[in-house]
């Protein structure tokens, strides 16, 4: 998909933090104040970290939320799905998710070497990397947020991911929600 021109029309960018107040304030009274106050700041700070980073590629066309689970794959092969996030924006946005797929979420060590090899790049050698990865898990821990108020696994892994952001302990295992 990074190999595709821009189309004939304008796309947005990616906000990945846009949608961060918005879950919290679903979340309510769920969640510690506390809890909300630092992901707003976190929110804040890796807005401005990212606005002024310096891509390694060029910025085109990306999906803006490059999980395992959007691409499937069909007798003609893989199909992008969940495309309301389809921007023009870094490239790198899409590069730091698998990143992170191996971090927090169990992606096997060697199935990410196997996409670094195939992309031929590997995001982690960028200085952004640190930044756009912040933000991403920041993003996450805010959406697993919203469904705390209904959904106590969620509550546990919101207070999971917050825990470890806090402690920075980037080892700390996420579980998909």
């Amino acid at each position: 998909m990074h190999e595709l021109e821009p189309p004939s029309f304008p796309l947005p960018r990616r906000e990945l933090l846009g949608g961060v107040e918005r879950w919290l304030r679903l979340a309510g009274d769920a969640i510690e104040p506390s809890d909300a106050d630092y992901l707003r700041a976190r929110r804040d700070g890796f807005a401005s970290a990212a606005a002024a980073l310096t891509p390694h590629l060029p910025p085109g066309p990306i999906h803006g939320d490059a999980l395992p689970r959007n691409v499937l794959i069909g007798p003609d092969g893989p199909v992008l799905a969940d495309l309301e996030t389809f921007s023009f924006d870094l490239r790198e946005h899409d590069l730091v998710v698998p990143a992170l797929s191996r971090d927090r979420y169990g992606l096997a060590p060697e199935a990410y070497d196997g996409f670094v090899s195939v992309y031929g790049w590997d995001v982690r050698e960028w200085e952004g990397c640190a930044v756009l990865r912040g933000a991403r898990e920041t993003a996450s821990c805010a959406w697993v947020a919203q469904h705390a108020p209904a959904n106590p696994k969620a509550l546990a892994e919101f207070r999971r991911r917050v825990a470890s952001l806090r402690d920075g302990d980037a080892t700390v295992r996420w579980h998909p929600f």
